[in-house]
């Protein structure tokens, strides 16, 4: 089965960067609900910016994972031959 994929970057500011890490936690634990992952990177060189991946079974999980009703931009895995 082909997996999806949802790619966010986001942009927090300093003052807001202590909140956003703290809803982390949950959001990984909406995901896994779903049989979602979640994951969050900051880049190295520029503090507050973060870019967040949910990868899953299908659009619908995605979905369910970000807790939003906005549909995510949705990447579809697929197979080399």
């Amino acid at each position: 089965m082909a997996r999806v994929l949802s790619v966010q970057e986001q942009r927090i500011a300093t003052a807001d960067r202590a909140a956003y890490l703290a809803a982390l936690p949950e959001r990984r634990q909406r995901a896994a609900a779903v049989q979602a992952h979640f994951w969050v990177f900051e880049h190295a060189g520029d503090p507050g910016r973060f870019v967040e991946f949910t990868e899953a079974a299908s659009e619908g999980m995605l979905a369910t994972a970000s807790g939003s009703d906005a549909t995510p931009d949705v990447w579809r895995e697929v197979q080399g031959g």
